[in-house]
Formats: C-alpha cells, structure tokens, sequence
C-alpha cells in the first residue's frame, strides 16, 4: 500500500493518500500520527487462522433407544 501525506491546495489541511483511498486532517501533526498509527498496525504481527478445534460430541444423560429389526 502507497501512503503519502500531501498539502492541500484548494484549502488549509492535508490529505493522506492510500492507493484510492483519501482522508483529510486539518494539521500536518494529525496527519503524521495517523500515518504512524497504521503502519504501526500494518507491520504489526498477525496470526495465522487456527481451524477450528473438533469438538466431541457429549452425550446428555439419556441413552440411546436400542432399534431392532423385525424379520
């Protein structure tokens, strides 16, 4: 991703340009710290997804009904 802080022209603030993506602040020391924030969680280590542990299947006091078959 492409992050870079730019002043703006048409009025007083800077833009943080994200690829597409904008947002505007009205001070270069907000911009900053939003800049640092998110790289700061994007070089943040991230886990890898852990499947689900199977679960057992836990039998609640009743039993079962045995099931004969009739010839």
């Amino acid at each position: 991703m492409n992050i870079e802080i730019i002043e703006r022209r048409s009025a007083p603030g800077w833009v943080v340009h994200m690829d597409r993506l904008q947002v505007n602040f009205n001070s270069l020391e907000q911009a900053r710290a939003f800049v640092d924030r998110l790289q700061a969680r994007i070089n943040a280590p991230h886990p890898w997804p852990q499947p689900a542990a199977r679960q057992k299947k836990v039998r609640t006091g009743a039993a079962r009904p045995l099931v004969a078959s009739v010839d």
